[in-house]
């Protein structure tokens, strides 16, 4: 859950501040971002199949986290979701599965209908996990760094880099590569295509922000 959540937080900020971009899945950046800026959820709906995408980042994560559950329990012992084996993080996520991917859908909910930030993050937690992210957001940039089509299949690859403050060092880094789908002649973001090599750094980050919840 925290992966995941934390993945969703990061991986948004791209389009809230990528600039420079001309072409035809760089459009649908460009139509993404202008949707987040506005909190347009119908344009946002119109370039993000999110049923897709959040199912494809939580199952895929779902496999590193399992595959690298040994390596992520011994450098976090206090984490008991890690103090098991790949197997239980499996049944675990495949039990919750339903639960988790509701809690991103309400989020991105407050977020587009711009809820006020509660007072604590159990009063709203969706609304936390919004506000979470517009804060990630004003202390990161994004740059556009490659396109390649194939076909009605695209990869953009984003690099996301925080600034100086404290929360920009937190963000750091990041290299996102974004899979679109060419579907009825637009192209639709569907995926997250590099989980894997992301997985160890953001775990690095989910424990970070949610350990003291």
């Amino acid at each position: 859950m925290r992966f995941f959540l934390t993945t969703i937080l990061i991986f948004m900020t791209a389009f809230l501040t990528s600039c420079g971009i001309s072409d035809s899945p760089e459009d649908a950046l460009q139509e993404i971002q202008e949707s987040l800026n506005k909190r347009d959820f119908e344009k946002f709906s119109a370039r993000v199949d999110t049923e897709k995408l959040f199912a494809q980042i939580y199952e895929d994560a779902t496999i590193e986290l399992a595959k690298k559950c040994d390596e992520f329990g011994k450098k976090y012992p206090k984490d008991p979701y890690f103090q098991h084996d790949g197997e239980f993080i499996k049944n675990y996520n495949a039990e919750h599965r339903e639960l988790h991917l509701d809690f991103a859908r309400k989020s991105m909910v407050a977020y587009f209908e711009n809820l006020p930030a509660p007072d604590k993050p159990q009063d709203n937690p969706y609304a936390y996990v919004a506000h979470e992210f517009t804060k990630i957001y004003f202390v990161s940039t994004a740059e556009v760094e490659d396109v390649k089509i194939n076909g009605n299949s695209a990869t953009v690859t984003v690099n996301i880099n925080g600034d100086r403050s404290l929360l920009g060092i937190f963000v750091g880094f990041l290299n996102f590569e974004l899979g679109f789908e060419k579907i009825d002649g637009k192209w639709i973001l569907t995926k997250i295509e590099n989980i894997e090599e992301l997985t160890p750094t953001i775990v690095d980050k989910a424990e970070l922000i949610w350990i003291n919840l």
